[in-house]
Formats: C-alpha cells, structure tokens, sequence
C-alpha cells in the first residue's frame, strides 16, 4: 500500500510505501494447541493466497492439512509418532483416522492438495476454494472432537 499527501491544490506527493497488511484467519485454542505449526503453515498458505501466488498456494494449504492430520493423530488420538511421522497423509486417513466425519472430509482435501502439487490435475472441477473449505470442515470436526472428549471427562 502507497501513501500520499496532498501539497498544492492538484498535486500529491509521495510518502511511503507498506506491505499489505492481511488479517489471519483465526483457530479455536484447541487447534492452537494441538497443532501450532498448522497454524503457521496455514497462515503462510492463506498469506501467499491474498498475495497472488496462487501456484505456491495450494501447496501450502496441503502441507497445513498434514500438519493438522498427524498432529491429531498423534497428539490427540495418541498413535506411535515414528509411525505416523513416516507414513503417507492418504494412508494415515485410511488407516488411522477412525472419526468417519473427520476421514471422509480430509480424504477429499487430500486429493485436491494433492491437485495442487502434480503436474496433472484429477479434479479438474475442485480447485484451491474447495480445498479451503475442506480444511474448515476438518478444523471443525477435530475441534469438535476434542471439546467433546474434554467435557465428557470434565462432567463424569
């Protein structure tokens, strides 16, 4: 963003320049804390999204997505770090990811993050929006999870 002042009648003069300034999207304290690095990943994707950089974009979604799902699998659900650490996200959702609203979800925003990093496109009809509102949908049921275990355990 450019700032300019006004001098004589029709004459403006220049006076500094600025990074556009984006507001982050916010998380709910549980996804904060299950996974910190979702949270800056994500910001880094939505940063370069409102930048125009939409080839790099889409990457950064898909890299945030994994982030959220590993750190759920292994901070939450409590599965073997060494495991999950190693094995591929699609497989991680198949295999460990029992929540069948959280399962179907990312499955479907694995697919098109993974639209965004190959060079050919299997869902030609799904782009970087879809994506996004995929990795809401899954913010929204692993949050949801965890509040629910926590006030079940809280109100026993």
């Amino acid at each position: 963003m450019s700032y300019y002042y006004s001098g004589d009648i029709n004459l403006w003069t220049y006076s500094r320049s600025e990074p556009q300034k984006l507001i982050l999207p916010k998380f709910s304290d549980e996804i904060n804390e299950l996974s910190p690095l979702f949270k800056e990943i994500y910001g880094q994707a939505y940063t370069a999204d409102n930048s125009g950089l939409n080839h790099v974009a889409g990457m950064g979604y898909r890299k945030a997505l994994e982030f959220l799902i590993k750190d759920y699998l292994i901070n939450f659900l409590e599965k073997e770090r060494e495991v999950i650490e190693k094995k591929l996200l699609g497989k991680c959702i198949k295999d460990d990811v029992d929540n069948s609203n959280i399962k179907l979800v990312a499955e479907r925003a694995v697919w098109i993050g993974n639209d965004e990093t190959h060079y050919v496109r299997k869902w030609e009809t799904k782009d970087i929006s879809d994506l996004k509102k995929l990795i809401d949908v899954t913010v929204h049921w692993i949050s949801s999870e965890i509040i629910t275990k926590r006030v079940i355990e809280e109100m026993q």
